[in-house]
């Protein structure tokens, strides 16, 4: 399959699933014209915690693309079967990137404020710390990218194809309905909540700008998705290299990138952050002295290691810079959709329709509404997309914990909504000045 029968391929399962009439070309320029490069606040289910998800419609698939194959597909923390020693200490250096992250007043005092989703490891993996979890985007030109430009380790940076050959790359497409699965999901709260998570809009832009999901997997856990092969030229490799400013619009160098860079490096921890790491990942088996006696040679532990953070000065330039224009931007990027509830529709006298009963404005969607769109959509197209094959690599069967029966004693009533269409930004200077 080549490049433009791909692109083909993938529009036409879309146009299959296209019941809200997104993808027409009319109503397609409208919804980028409208929602392009936005995010909507949406309710997770745990309080009034919200993640901020790229507003491209109906979300019918995430896309992962590779230069090649890799058989299993793992995160990055598992790639070469590490042992769980050594995966705890790529874990102390998840610990130490959290505390970074605090460190930063955009964080701390903008989406901790208004409970925002800060996707701490799906940032991570983001700025190359080994982590469990695999990227996925919402958009299939991302996908592409990355798929056709390979990246240049040396200098931290993409580039494209130019030996005059013909090349070939792997197209992961995944339904989040499915969460990583080769059915649905149907507790009603798995949706966008389970090993498949939204990064979105984060208080540094590279995810936000590649559209980012994560899909979250233990060591025991397979990637299972359905796989296109296809080729490309040289020249449609640079072309997608071109169109994203030479890979500059989506792998942005900021204030994070060095100081992520040297927690890759870290080999020196505090005893805090030993302590903080065994309490959220301790491996089976261990006790804290054993651990200890286990870490790799050059690993050491000391009482007091000075954390990586933001000094100061910094914390002094990103709020003059956020507050001067960056603030500003990004909080013109966050929307909401109201939904009111009401009682259906009646036959007014004039012979047209009404929405009668209008009650109970909501400021927010949530991830369990999602859900019960997509399993309405899934009802007219429950098959997977046409000619992929399907992969799981290391025929990982059902998790457990997904294996819930569904209760069929009883209909699940879904309320009758309206909701915005668009959406509407809603944070006022108040709201994002630090």
């Amino acid at each position: 399959m080549i490049l433009s029968e791909l692109i083909q391929t993938i529009h036409n399962e879309i146009v299959k699933r296209d019941l809200m009439y997104e993808h027409t070309p009319a109503n397609k320029a409208i919804l980028e014209q409208k929602c392009g490069g936005t995010f909507e606040a949406v309710l997770t289910g745990k309080g009034d915690t919200k993640c901020l998800i790229p507003q491209v419609g109906t979300l019918h698939f995430l896309f992962r693309g590779q230069g090649e194959e890799y058989i299993p597909c793992s995160p990055s923390l598992y790639r070469g079967n590490p042992t769980d020693v050594e995966v705890f200490v790529e874990r102390m250096r998840l610990v130490v990137f959290r505390r970074l992250l605090a460190s930063h007043p955009v964080v701390e005092q903008f989406f901790r404020k208004h409970r925002f989703l800060v996707d701490e490891e799906g940032l991570a993996q983001h700025y190359g710390l080994k982590t469990s979890v695999l990227d996925l985007t919402s958009s299939l030109e991302v996908a592409l990218f990355f798929a056709m430009c390979p990246y240049d380790s040396e200098h931290d940076r993409y580039c494209y194809h130019n030996d005059g050959k013909e090349h070939e790359a792997v197209l992961y497409v995944f339904l989040p309905i499915f969460d990583n699965e080769p059915i649905p999901m149907l507790d009603g709260n798995g949706f966008l909540n389970g090993s498949i998570k939204p990064i979105g809009l984060q208080a540094f832009r590279r995810p936000g700008a590649q559209q980012g999901y994560g899909l979250h997997l233990s060591k025991e856990e397979s990637l299972k998705a359905y796989m296109y092969r296809f080729t490309f030229t040289c020249e449609e490799s640079e072309a997608y290299y071109r169109k994203f400013a030479d890979g500059d619009g989506l792998w942005i160098k900021d204030e994070l990138v060095d100081k992520a860079k040297s927690i890759t490096k870290q080999e020196v921890f505090s005893f805090g952050v030993f302590n903080e790491t065994f309490c959220d990942y301790r491996p089976k088996g261990f006790s804290g002295n054993k651990l200890k006696k286990c870490l790799p040679n050059g690993i050491k532990l000391k009482t007091k290691v000075e954390d990586v953070v933001f000094t100061a000065e910094e914390r002094t330039q990103i709020i003059e810079r956020w507050n001067n224009d960056l603030g500003k931007s990004m909080a013109s990027t966050i929307f909401r959709k109201k939904w009111f509830e009401h009682e259906g529709v009646e036959d007014s006298n004039d012979g047209q329709q009404r929405i009668v009963g209008i009650h109970n404005e909501h400021a927010f969607r949530s991830l369990k509404q999602l859900e019960t769109q997509q399993m309405l959509l899934m009802i007219t197209c429950p098959d997977g997309p046409e000619g992929a094959e399907w992969k799981n690599y290391t025929n990982t069967p059902c998790t457990r914990k997904k294996m819930k029966a569904p209760d069929n004693t009883q209909w699940t009533k879904v309320p009758a909504r309206m909701e915005d269409m668009f959406g509407n930004p809603y944070l006022t200077e108040k709201d994002w000045w630090i």
